[in-house]
């Protein structure tokens, strides 16, 4: 699979280079923007063999799939595309055609929004992350945007670093057995530049929660489980960090502002 978040993280690009990929046309390109192909293709695991790369599997002839795949890079490079527009151009196109739905277990999965819903959109997220706490408005915005089309869940991602973020998971999915994630959600956001380790226990008071039942949900194995189930979940599709979106089991690539989510999700409906 791709190393997406290599990718988009914004790799230092490879100078001039000499073109080392047969059946590759590289006409009309720079010395610069050959290097910072065959970078792109030195990144990605080959779809016909995963162990090597898709640079390699060029080398070696051996996966025409792999050689489509620069070809389509080259193309945008020459329609005037800047290296990072190719390298995310390319990334959609690996994962659209190379990289199946992802399936995720949302049985016991908190979910806002149309509950038939066309478009499934499942974020995994952080509650100390500040960029997942900026999404919760963007993602809000989606579903007011889509009554009737898009479900929203929230998976659990918190990341080891953040002091408080596996508590805060916990918490919200105490509160979920009380039916108010939603509500434990938010709280946990706006507050997140100054949770402290009572913080939790004084959302639970503040929304009316059964205290005791709280507390013991929320130190209780099964919901410790839950929160790992999600995480692993996140490793296995690819995950890396948060927030990351997935809408009908595709890893969404773009920038996750109101107006790219929302031209996705209307193309999607279109179709």
């Amino acid at each position: 699979m791709l190393r997406l978040m290599l990718i988009l993280a914004g790799l230092a690009l490879a100078g001039p280079a000499l073109a080392q990929m047969p059946g590759v046309n590289v006409q009309k390109l720079s010395t610069d923007e050959v290097g910072d192909l065959e970078l792109m293709m030195k990144q990605g695991a080959c779809p016909c063999d995963a162990k090597i790369s898709l640079f390699e599997c060029i080398q070696k002839s051996s996966c025409p799939a792999a050689t489509a795949l620069a070809n389509f890079g080259a193309d945008k490079l020459r329609a005037g595309l800047g290296a990072e527009q190719t390298m995310k151009a390319v990334v959609k196109k690996y994962i659209s055609d190379h990289v199946p739905p992802a399936v995720f277990d949302v049985a016991n999965t908190p979910f806002k929004g149309a509950k038939d819903g066309k478009i499934v959109l499942v974020e995994f997220a952080d509650f100390e992350c500040p960029r997942c706490g900026a999404v919760r408005s963007i993602l809000a915005e989606v579903i007011k945007a889509f009554p009737n089309d898009v479900k929203l869940y929230f998976k659990q991602f918190p990341i080891a670093f953040h002091e408080h973020a596996e508590a805060a998971a916990r918490a919200a999915l105490a509160a979920h057995q009380q039916g108010r994630f939603w509500a434990m959600h938010d709280m946990i956001f706006t507050n997140q530049a100054k949770l402290t380790a009572t913080s939790f226990t004084d959302f639970a008071s503040e929304l009316g929660l059964n205290l005791e039942r709280f507390k013991a949900d929320m130190a209780s194995p099964a919901i410790a489980k839950q929160v790992q189930a999600d995480r692993d979940e996140g490793m296995k599709s690819g995950l890396s960090g948060t927030p990351t979106v997935f809408i009908n089991g595709r890893m969404f690539v773009d920038d996750v502002t109101v107006e790219s989510l929302k031209a996705h999700i209307s193309g999607l409906l279109k179709e």
